[in-house]
């Protein structure tokens, strides 16, 4: 027989399912402190599905990027509050445009879903849908850097690009 209230602190407590947060982050460009609205709705104002992506720490080299799929706040047993995201993954792709440029990053969007603990999120990111090879069902996605300087800069040195 299992005891239920050691079940029960096994679990975390569910506080709630969010639609948005505000993440904080210094920007790289001018140092300043500021904020991105991240959203994750399945219907938008009733026009459609909003899911913002991120970018985010990882142990792999380079920019990593995912998408939100759902915020989720809970309560660890010991009182500390977790922020989560449901996120799918972006992957660097090998493909390229037949028109590159000096520094395109291109991703496909994975399928699985996976946890990511919102301390890891860096800031929003814009990913702008690529049509990429037509005989690929996959989902390419240019990553949009020149959204302003922050996201230039943090683009620039991920990749390791050199100026010339």
């Amino acid at each position: 027989m299992v005891d239920a209230p050691a079940v029960r602190a096994l679990y975390a407590e569910l506080l709630g399912v969010r639609g948005e947060v505000g993440h904080g982050y210094q920007s790289k460009d001018d140092w300043t402190k500021a904020e991105d609205i991240l959203r994750c709705n399945s219907n938008w104002y009733n026009s459609g599905p909003r899911y913002d992506c991120v970018l985010f720490n990882s142990d792999q080299p380079g920019v990593a990027c995912a998408r939100l799929r759902s915020l989720i706040r809970c309560q660890l047993p010991s009182g500390r509050v977790v922020d989560l995201a449901v996120v799918q993954n972006m992957k660097p792709s090998k493909w390229r445009p037949k028109t590159s440029w000096d520094g395109c990053v291109v991703f496909e969007e994975e399928v699985d879903l996976t946890f990511l603990l919102m301390d890891f999120v860096i800031r929003g990111a814009l990913l702008a849908h690529a049509q990429g090879p037509s005989n690929s069902r996959r989902n390419f996605h240019y990553l949009v850097d020149v959204v302003d300087g922050d996201m230039f800069l943090r683009v620039l040195n991920a990749i390791g690009h050199v100026c010339n």
